[in-house]
């Protein structure tokens, strides 16, 4: 194993009812917050009337900012920003998935960094102090609710940046599964993908395989094969969402390591910009698409891949044979979730690989190097094979 550092600053509530303790998490951080949310799906609920009694009953003040929209474009995070600085806020309390836990770290930093945030998600400017954020996580997927890391779109250019941030790690998250019941099947199966992609891309990382490490990403994605069916067939069962939900807190809050081969999750930002498209689904496109490019130079890799996590049984067939087995398997997974495989199913018909590998690196660029260098001839053959 290599060295590291692993801390987890987020206090986690999980269960039944870990909403009703919004006010108790709250006020032991101060006396005002802005509760930041997206649709009104919360509200119709009755979540926010529950989330206000409980700040109220311990003292705490709020107001209110909603309409975050999915991947948070800056003006939203600065409009937030403003509006806690009107009302003075001590904390943020994020109620929703990662575009909204997303948008509130962004609105933390922005209320001290003010039009300069976007400088500190390209890396022109430090973060030096950020408002605490609470969350009261609605949608398995990102694991924002457990990590520094927040996602944010240009609204004049479309450009998606991710900023790592420690002071955006949020004091506490309230995760109870039953506020999970009412998510769209469609969104459920977005958000388990996206889960799966952190277990996945760090399976890969070449430094960091071990038999612990290995086991622990092979049975967060086999987690999400087995539970996902379960959620869509029923939505309400408490077993299958609270396994979707702490498998995608552990994939990505550094507790299965913190380096990854980020490859799908650079292409997908690009393809988040230009077609619009959710950032799972996408990833549920790409990430087949680069088991078949890399199986053409490590068959071994992607048939390991295939018995360990797909049970292919790869006794009698050559590595080859074995890693198609598991990526026929992969993509049969993702279709009978209900997502597509390819872009032309996605019904994305203009795309071009070339303009996609252009926008997302320079022709002298590598990304992946934690697996393999991969320069922009390499990605557009994987945006080939994504278009379908």
């Amino acid at each position: 194993m290599n060295d590291f550092e692993f801390s987890l600053p987020t206090k986690i509530v999980f269960g039944k009812n870990a909403e009703t303790r919004a006010g108790e998490m709250a006020r032991a951080i101060g006396k005002r917050a802005m509760i930041l949310y997206g649709s009104d799906r919360v509200i119709q609920s009755g979540l926010m009337e529950v989330l206000t009694q409980s700040l109220t009953k311990s003292g705490v003040e709020y107001t209110m900012y909603g309409g975050i929209s999915q991947n948070p474009y800056i003006s939203s995070a600065l409009s937030a920003a403003r509006k806690a600085r009107q009302f003075n806020a001590d904390m943020i309390l994020a109620v929703g998935g990662g575009s909204v836990i997303d948008a509130a770290k962004a609105a933390a930093l922005g209320y001290f960094a003010g039009e300069k945030l976007w400088d500190i998600y390209e890396g022109r400017e430090k973060a030096v102090q950020a408002l605490p954020v609470g969350v009261v996580l609605t949608l398995a997927a990102t694991a924002s609710e457990a990590n520094g890391v927040s996602v944010l779109r240009n609204d004049k250019t479309g450009k998606k940046a991710a900023l790592t941030c420690l002071l955006t790690c949020p004091a506490f998250a309230l995760m109870n599964p039953e506020l999970t019941f009412s998510v769209p099947p469609k969104q459920t199966a977005i958000g388990a993908v996206d889960a799966f992609s952190h277990a996945f891309e760090r399976y890969f990382h070449k430094g960091q395989q071990g038999t612990l490490r290995n086991y622990m990403c092979e049975g967060a994605m086999k987690t999400i094969i087995r539970e996902l069916p379960r959620a869509l067939k029923t939505p309400d069962c408490y077993e299958a969402r609270s396994q979707l939900m702490w498998t995608a807190t552990v994939a990505h809050s550094d507790m299965l390591g913190k380096d990854g081969v980020y490859v799908c999750h650079a292409m997908s930002h690009i393809l988040t910009a230009a077609f619009g498209m959710a950032h799972g689904m996408a990833l549920g496109v790409l990430m087949p698409a680069w088991c078949k490019y890399v199986m053409i130079r490590h068959p071994q890799d992607i048939a390991g891949f295939a018995r360990n996590v797909w049970g292919v049984d790869g006794d009698g067939q050559d590595a080859v044979n074995t890693a198609q087995e598991g990526i026929f398997r992969f993509q049969q997974f993702i279709c009978n979730s209900g997502l597509p495989v390819t872009l032309r199913e996605a019904g994305i018909t203009s795309a071009d690989s070339l303009t996609l590998a252009q926008s997302l690196m320079p022709e002298d660029g590598f990304i992946g190097e934690n697996y393999e260098k991969f320069d922009q001839k390499d990605v557009q053959a994987m945006f080939d094979l994504a278009i379908g």
